[in-house]
């Protein structure tokens, strides 16, 4: 099963299965069997990892609103004299651009972790998260809730090296996390660029931008730009370059072969403990 299709357990599973919802107040009014939750009655998240908002796709999903209205209603949790959004801020935000005075609305009894978890689960269902607001999920769960990589997979219906991956992402330097926000970059280069030494990432990041290069072309300048730092010279003699920049990539990591007469050694780099439990998952066969 692919990491993307993981994701069927979704929000049911951390919800609760069905249509019935714990309210703890008076329903609220009911269309077509959906209780309508007044729009200004309703704050955003302040876990939501999506950050930023397409503004010419939230205009057109506003037009379609009030044409037809909201067809797939938003979770909420109760929240001081109010509510709180868990899951669909963009329809909420295009139901106030659209004017309306209520949305069609599921009521959820919610703590802040299961909020976050709904909220990052739905977003990646919808597919609309950068590579970085999703990390930024992971990691929210990890350092605030004390959950392991493993853990936080299980939650969100990914594998553990998926995970590792996107945490990978938040090494990359500031300037570079911006042009992926921006999408001038996509997680594909970004894990190009993560194979480069530090020193060497925002030049070639910003030269990606700049002649508009796909990922294997980042991937072929990054394997040059590596090639041209000095190596030791019992490392230079034996190194074929060829399995070096297969290794390189397959691993997102510096390679070094050894060589001699009698064999030799490969070392591959890594940067941490997560970073080495991610090559080994690939060494072993326990891909994303």
């Amino acid at each position: 099963m692919s990491a993307r299709r993981g994701l069927g357990r979704g929000l049911g599973a951390l919800l609760g299965e069905g249509g019935t919802s714990d309210v703890t107040t008076p329903a609220p009014p009911r269309r077509d069997g959906v209780p309508q939750i007044p729009v200004a009655a309703i704050r955003p998240n302040p876990r939501q990892p999506r950050t930023s908002f397409d503004e010419a796709a939230l205009a057109e999903l506003r037009d379609s609103i009030a044409a037809f209205g909201v067809l797939v209603p938003i979770i909420v949790r109760e929240a001081g004299d109010g509510y709180e959004l868990i899951a669909g801020e963009r329809r909420w935000r295009a139901a106030q651009a659209a004017g309306l005075e209520t949305i069609a609305a599921i009521v959820r009894r919610a703590d802040d972790r299961e909020s976050l978890e709904v909220a990052i689960v739905e977003n990646l269902q919808r597919e609309n998260l950068d590579a970085l607001e999703e990390a930024m999920g992971f990691a929210h769960l990890m350092e605030t809730y004390d959950y392991t990589q493993e853990q936080v997979a299980r939650r969100v219906g990914r594998s553990r090296p998926a995970v590792t991956n996107a945490l990978r992402l938040l090494s990359l330097p500031d300037s570079v996390k911006q042009l992926v926000r921006e999408g001038k970059l996509n997680a594909g280069h970004a894990r190009a660029i993560l194979a480069l030494p530090p020193e060497l990432r925002e030049s070639i990041a910003r030269r990606a931008v700049a002649e508009d290069l796909s990922v294997r072309a980042v991937e072929r300048l990054a394997h040059d730009g590596g090639a041209k730092r000095r190596r030791p010279a019992a490392a230079r003699a034996g190194e074929d370059e060829e399995y070096v920049q297969r290794l390189r990539y397959r691993y997102a990591t510096q390679v070094r072969v050894v060589g001699g007469k009698r064999g030799g050694t490969i070392e591959l780099r890594y940067a941490d403990a997560a970073d080495l439990m991610r090559i080994v998952d690939l060494l072993l066969g326990e891909t994303p």
